[in-house]
């Protein structure tokens, strides 16, 4: 592939990868029919460097196979659906659109639609769609392989997405206002396995850089002899997050020690906040705020009670987590309100979606920085706010223009929006953690 002679290349060695033992992403999809929504489908340019388009499924959603409608509402029961979903006092949740697929991540444009990079037709392959305020969506890029993060260089149309490419490697591709798509690298550390462990989330800092979030290729750099503990060392890039120059693609690291920073988020006071997706065993869920030159001690984790974790290096020193998370709930999307549509003090709280079919997730929390103690004893017996509950699987979480909150849930390809209507019922309503238990179902690796 062509790819800019002024991106820094920086090689790396693919690692012996671990078979997944049960899978922490990706629903199995099959073609069934379903309600039709409007969508345009215009041919995505063609490129050097771009990836090949493929023939969208222009009339039908996927759905996903493994469950019932016994387990959630069926995909065009609204009604059901507004009755399971619940928010708190005073603010209400509605459908704002629906895309043809299984969203990963979500942003607004310039021009004010909805953007999000959608797997389709049950694989791992992808494109960026775009919605409007009517629920029409637009096809606007050919399809990538496993793309995640995307993001617009503010006050322009240029759109950065991320993904992997066809040979295995992690790429981040800018779209040019013309619709043209350049490769700016195709060299970054990819991938642990099918479904994860690859560039992810993808955001433009005040700084006019993009930060890309680049997971680790192993689970817990894991003893390849664990008789003398000799544990994979991590290659250049891998486990970090990058800053990279939005022209050219020169990158450096701005912060390491992350196993999988799926999602990343810029507070208007400059702090940049990350999720970050821990082991398969689930030591590791958690939030951070980042900061330039930290480490954030993976896979230094044999404190957290990951026995076969490397031993701690302790010439590091590691920054802590903003919020530990309970284990296995997969925090995924991040988002910091901006907006004046919800109270006040809603301003500056940093909304997590957590993706997993555990007690404490399946949901949108709610967490205000400066009030996170500090402290590792009350840390530990902290809790979160619990915002949407009843999702099945939250992906993102974005500020719309109008200031409400949108949701994007991977089955359905639903997308929810939450308003504040200042209208508090009487009788405050139980907390919905307690009485909506989570679905446990079985997925399924779609197949490529």
């Amino acid at each position: 592939m062509n790819t800019p002679n002024a991106s820094p290349r920086h090689p790396f060695r693919p690692l012996r990868l671990l078979t997944l033992g049960f899978l922490l992403g990706l629903i199995g999809l099959s073609a069934a029919a379903q309600p039709v929504i409007p969508i345009l489908t215009p041919t995505p340019p063609s490129v050097a460097g771009a990836p090949p388009p493929i023939t969208p499924q222009a009339a039908a959603l996927t759905s996903p196979t493994g469950w019932s409608c016994d387990d959630f509402p069926c995909e065009d029961d609204l009604d059901g659906w507004l009755k399971r979903l619940q928010v708190p006092p005073g603010f209400e949740i509605t459908r704002y659109g629906q895309f043809p697929g299984q969203p990963q991540q979500i942003t607004f444009g310039p021009d004010g639609r909805l953007y999000a990079t959608v797997l389709e037709n049950g694989t791992r392959r992808g494109s960026v769609y775009a919605m409007n305020a009517a629920g029409t969506v637009e096809r606007i890029t050919a399809a990538f392989e496993s793309p995640v993060g995307l993001a617009f260089l503010p006050g322009t149309d240029i759109l950065f997405v991320s993904s992997r490419t066809e040979e295995g490697a992690g790429a981040l591709w800018r779209r040019t206002p013309e619709g043209s798509l350049i490769l700016l690298i195709d060299d970054l550390p990819c991938c642990r396995d099918g479904v994860t462990g690859q560039p992810e989330g993808v955001i433009a800092g005040p700084d006019g850089f993009i930060y890309l979030g680049v997971s680790s290729l192993s689970d817990h750099a894991e003893p390849t002899n664990p008789q003398f503990e000799r544990h994979v060392t991590p290659q250049p890039n891998e486990a970090s997050i990058l800053r990279v120059q939005p022209q050219n693609g020169a990158i450096d690291i701005y912060a390491e020690g992350f196993r999988e920073p799926y999602d990343l988020a810029f507070a208007p006071d400059g702090r940049l906040y990350a999720t970050d997706n821990g082991t398969y065993g689930g030591i590791g869920d958690r939030v951070l705020t980042v900061t330039q030159g930290g480490h954030y001690g993976f896979p230094f984790w044999r404190p957290r009670g990951c026995e076969d974790c490397p031993p701690t290096d302790y010439s590091l020193d590691i920054l802590p987590d903003l919020l530990p998370l309970p284990p296995l709930t997969l925090p995924r999307g991040v988002t910091v309100y901006t907006g004046a549509q919800f109270p006040a003090n809603y301003f500056g709280s940093v909304f997590v979606t957590l993706w997993n079919g555990t007690p404490e997730g399946q949901r949108v929390i709610r967490i205000e920085p400066d009030r996170v103690p500090t402290d590792p004893e009350l840390l530990a017996a902290f809790t979160p706010e619990p915002f949407v509950t009843g999702l099945i699987r939250p992906t993102d979480v974005t500020v719309a223009p109008d200031g409400s909150l949108l949701v994007a849930d991977f089955i359905y390809g639903q997308v929810w929006q939450v308003r504040w209507t200042g209208r508090i019922p009487p009788t405050p309503t139980p907390p919905p953690t307690n009485t909506l238990p989570p679905v446990m179902f079985a997925t399924h690796t779609p197949s490529n």
